[in-house]
């Protein structure tokens, strides 16, 4: 199974960053390399993404910084894209994504879906004024067996 982390810290009190991307409806604006559209149908977020038509679900937890998002293509098969929002001063927030694939996704599939989310992270940075991006590549010697 494919899990990989993005991690970048940004130029904005942790309040603000965190109700911003714990508002559903703002998923567009800050993923929009993912998430083109977000509808509310029949009781349930539906968002049209770069991987077809999916589920969209979010739960969070102001206090603890937890936005637990999960998407698929039905609501039996979501799969979670956790995220977290530490503050690490009163200017600066640190935001963690973890891209999970999905049991049915290619190698491919599953690197496209982690560029996405990087792109978003990218989007973060611009939208909060700046900050840095934290990526931790595979190790050289697991790449070469083939396990990352």
């Amino acid at each position: 199974m494919n899990i990989r982390t993005i991690a970048l810290t940004v130029s904005a009190p942790r309040d603000t960053v965190f109700n911003f991307l714990a508002d559903i409806e703002n998923l567009p604006q800050w993923a929009g390399a993912w998430c083109e559209r977000l509808a509310l149908e029949r009781g349930r977020w539906w968002a049209l993404t770069a991987e077809g038509e999916q589920v969209v679900d979010m739960e969070t937890s102001a206090g603890t910084g937890v936005i637990d998002l999960r998407t698929g293509p039905s609501p039996e098969r979501l799969t979670p894209v956790p995220i977290r929002v530490v503050a690490l001063s009163p200017r600066r927030t640190l935001v963690s994504f973890i891209v999970i694939a999905s049991p049915e996704q290619t190698e491919e599939a599953f690197t496209l879906r982690h560029d996405r989310w990087l792109t978003a992270a990218r989007g973060l940075l611009r939208r909060f004024s700046g900050g840095e991006l934290h990526m931790a590549e595979p190790a050289a010697e697991y790449l070469a067996l083939g396990l990352n």
